[in-house]
């Protein structure tokens, strides 16, 4: 079998490789046996070529956030899952040509959902949905701002507002893609500049928003951080500009508003299992409803793994790449 591998950190495209490693084998009831069809490349992985990211125990020489994949065989134990179901899996080292999780590490998905939104699901979807959900009651008619709009975050963050009612701010930084994010849901889409504060009070005139996600950093943080209403609440999950978030503190003290950080990692290491069951069923519905149709700006054989880095390097922030086993 094999299963991408590093051994030193740099340029994704220079450092990735192909190894031969030993078959998996069940050893455990509770355990299932995956073979993987498809991942995409995230941010996030990029990141942990090149050493940003720290690499842990638990991913040992394997990586990947995200994969989906067809189960082949299942423990004695196993209830939920049997062989020909589609599932996700909740660890973090997915790029492989098969894999070994227990039951309570992967998620069975509906029949009806295609390779693709399966292979996406995992991370941005599920990020969207809980930053909508945990950090502040919203209700329908209400205002969110998010910058990075055209991110697969941010596409999904308009997707389910949408659903519920919700409206949305939309910052970008490069223009180009806001005839798409309307199509999607979105209420304005509007520039990443000094002027954003004057844009937004023109919008939405006396109305006040509850709500803002952040995931460039930088100055961006600081002109969210200007429009948002008294006690709203501000989340942090990224940092795109690479740059540290600048803000003025009177906006907070003054204000009351909340600084929070969200971390989808965190998250499924720490919840009960039937929250992130649940999570991932809510996710499903809506993907059958016809959400999170992902954008996908290239399609790799495994056997191009480097070209397929190279690719999500260059066009980060606009589509996914998704590398595929057959």
């Amino acid at each position: 079998m094999k299963q991408v591998q590093f051994e030193k950190t740099g340029r994704p495209a220079e450092v990735a490789f192909w190894a031969d490693v030993p078959e998996p084998i069940l050893s455990a009831d509770d355990q299932v046996l995956v073979r993987i069809e498809a991942f995409p490349i995230n941010p996030s992985d990029l990141l942990l070529f090149r050493g940003v990211y720290p690499r842990t125990p638990v991913n040992g020489d394997a990586l990947g956030n995200e994969a989906t994949g067809i189960v082949e065989a299942v423990g004695a134990g196993v209830g939920g899952v049997k062989p020909g179901d589609r599932v996700i899996s909740l660890r973090t080292d997915n790029w492989r040509e098969r894999q070994v999780l227990r039951e309570s590490e992967l998620i069975r998905l509906a029949p009806g959902l295609g390779t693709e939104t399966a292979a996406v699901l995992k991370v941005n979807p599920a990020t969207a949905f809980l930053m909508l959900k945990d950090f502040t009651a919203l209700s329908q008619g209400d205002w969110i701002i998010q910058n990075a709009a055209n991110s697969a975050v941010g596409r999904s963050v308009i997707e389910i507002a949408k659903r519920r009612g919700l409206r949305t701010l939309n910052v970008l930084r490069r223009g180009g893609a806001a005839d798409d994010l309307r199509a999607l849901g979105a209420e304005h889409v509007i520039a990443d500049n000094d002027s954003l504060p004057g844009r937004v009070a023109e919008l939405i005139g006396e109305g006040d928003i509850k709500l803002g996600l952040d995931a460039i950093g930088g100055s961006s943080t600081g002109r969210l951080a200007q429009v948002i209403g008294p006690s709203g609440t501000l989340v942090i999950y990224g940092g795109m500009s690479g740059q540290p978030s600048r803000f003025d503190a009177g906006q907070f003290v003054f204000r009351d508003l909340r600084l929070r950080g969200f971390w989808l990692t965190k998250f499924l290491s720490e919840a009960p299992r039937e929250s992130i069951v649940s999570l991932y069923d809510s996710l499903v519905t809506l993907a059958l409803d016809g959400a999170f149709r992902p954008e996908i700006s290239g399609r790799f054989h495994i056997s191009r793994l480097r070209e397929a880095l190279g690719h999500a390097e260059a066009t980060m922030g606009r589509g996914k790449t998704l590398v595929t086993f057959d």
